[in-house]
């Protein structure tokens, strides 16, 4: 039938950047948690600080409309290395998180932002807690 919507809350694209100091970041996973109704929408940072959001089940992309809490993980931390012998090797070892853990929970996350149905959602991420 024409014109019947899905059932759930409207999921519109949702892209953007993440810097620090003026900066691009790759390597930075983004969370956007609704405050009301909706999935979690993630994405993680290209080369150039660039993402893309898809929904926690992987079949939309984007996010719900309305207002969302913004986590940031430093990913590049997490990385691993398999050696020769197999044996894992952490390459994150020794390095420091380029970001404040405060952004990677939303019970500390000083990032909000409003994704909104007929504008373009295209948000720069300041990852510099405020």
């Amino acid at each position: 039938m024409i014109g019947c919507g899905s059932s759930g809350p409207q999921i519109v694209p949702v892209e953007g950047s993440v810097k620090l100091d003026g900066k691009p970041l790759d390597k930075i996973m983004i969370e956007f948690w609704p405050t009301s109704d909706g999935p979690r929408s993630f994405a993680e940072t290209d080369s150039e600080g660039r993402f893309k959001l898809t929904t926690d089940d992987g079949k939309q992309v984007g996010a719900s409309v309305g207002t969302h809490k913004v986590t940031l993980k430093d990913a590049g931390l997490f990385a691993k290395f398999m050696g020769r012998s197999g044996e894992g090797v952490n390459m994150a070892e020794g390095k420091k998180p380029r970001i404040s853990g405060k952004l990677s929970s939303t019970e500390t996350t000083t990032l909000t932002v409003k994704v909104e149905p007929s504008k373009k959602n295209d948000f720069e991420l300041d990852a510099k807690v405020k």
